[in-house]
């Protein structure tokens, strides 16, 4: 029995309003941040960044039925913290971050200071990989760093969807109170009428993470989207996994090519690869990188 929000395990709620003209995703990602915050040592503000990313790329990971795809954002903005490579499959959810025990102070409302420490003059790409062909490449600039601003402006100018996104954290010393977000996109055929309406209701995500940490994403739901003949299409559950192994290892080893292998096991007798997502080692032996030599790799 959950008793509070708090306990609430990590989920999207999938709806449609005004009739079908218009789709919602509401997520509620907490836990998917505080174990991105353990597994990097990261500071508050970056858990908030790294929170926000995360709930950002699900939106887009969970659009795709492939079951081979999947979605990577990356946000480089020239701030302190560095850039940010997060990856979508379905409801899983991996990132990584090249400065993630930096510190900022929060700003004069007590918000982390989010576009501090991502910077916004940068961008934001998104790259969907369907398992065959071409990967799809969308580019945009940054708008403010604060991340929902600037997803809302990839939807709206790559890929001509009309959007309002909110993303939002209360991280205090490490543990992480509540995350998540919501998109909300006009459909093919939505009316002048109800695109009004929905921006008139986006004032009431602007304390996104401090509604999700008060109430159950269907309480949620049922007071922002009153009287808006919304209909639940479905409940999925989000987490955080990184899926890397020994294997995918192997082949990324094979990639750095015959001479910086040599090199390895000359100098080192060996090799270690560390994933940037899990922090994972994966170790390699001269018998290991001398059965890689002789497989016939250039």
């Amino acid at each position: 029995m959950i008793n509070h929000p708090f306990q609430e395990r990590d989920a999207l709620l999938r709806m449609t309003v005004c009739g079908g003209q218009a789709r919602v995703l509401l997520m509620r990602t907490t836990q998917m941040a505080q174990k991105a915050g353990d597994l990097h040592n990261a500071s508050d503000v970056a858990i908030a960044a790294m929170s926000r990313l995360m709930t950002g790329t699900a939106m887009l990971g969970v659009m795709l039925k492939e079951d081979t795809a999947n979605t990577t954002v990356i946000v480089d903005g020239g701030g302190p913290g560095g850039r940010m490579t997060c990856v979508a499959h379905g409801g899983s959810v991996k990132i990584s971050m090249m400065n993630p025990q930096m510190e900022l102070p929060a700003l004069a409302d007590g918000r982390p200071d989010v576009a501090g420490l991502i910077g916004k003059n940068g961008t934001l790409t998104v790259i969907r990989d369907y398992g065959v062909g071409e990967p799809y490449i969308g580019k945009t600039e940054l708008i403010s760093g604060e991340l929902g601003e600037d997803f809302a402006a990839y939807y709206t100018s790559s890929e001509q969807t009309p959007s309002i996104v909110s993303l939002g954290a209360i991280v205090h010393e490490g543990m992480v109170l509540s995350a998540g977000g919501v998109l909300v996109q006009a459909l093919p055929g939505c009316s002048a009428k109800t695109l009004e309406m929905l921006d008139m209701r986006a004032m009431l995500f602007s304390g996104i993470s401090r509604d999700l940490f008060e109430d159950p994403l269907d309480e949620l739901a049922d007071r922002w989207f009153k009287d808006m003949d919304m209909v639940k299409l479905g409940r999925q559950p989000l987490e955080y996994r990184c899926d890397c192994s020994r294997e995918k290892a192997l082949r990324m080893l094979k990639t750095v090519g015959r001479q910086q292998l040599l090199e390895m096991l000359e100098e080192d007798h060996g090799a270690e690869m560390t994933c940037h997502f899990c922090h994972t080692t994966h170790t390699f032996n001269e018998d290991d990188l001398k059965a890689l030599l002789s497989s016939g790799m250039n």
